[in-house]
């Protein structure tokens, strides 16, 4: 599974990154992959990801990303959930997104 994270400047994302990764390694999931970018780069090869996160300060670019999305979900991260880091929150809901089932 590959997760497309970004922010304004890239550098508060790979706090987020490391403990959603975490999380998914607490519910066995090894597979995953999440580059932290910078919105300026995130447009690169877009089609490559299973998942888009956004932080709340690039929330504005949520209907380009949709663009180059298509059918894949695009989740803008709430300003609270970033801020405190809530990995877990973020986590449900890209679980959610993706319709993962995970049994421990």
């Amino acid at each position: 599974m590959k997760v497309l994270l970004c922010c304004y400047g890239g550098l508060s994302t790979g706090i987020m990154k490391k403990k959603i990764e975490d999380e998914a390694a607490k519910d066995g999931v090894n597979d995953l992959e999440i580059k932290a970018v910078a919105i300026a780069e995130a447009m690169d090869n877009p089609e490559n990801y299973d998942v888009y996160l956004l932080g709340p300060q690039v929330r504005y670019a949520v209907d380009d990303f949709k663009k180059v999305a298509g059918n894949k979900p695009v989740i803008v991260i709430s300003p609270a959930d970033f801020g405190m880091m809530r990995a877990d929150v973020v986590w449900k809901q890209i679980k959610k997104e993706l319709n993962l089932t995970i049994k421990n």
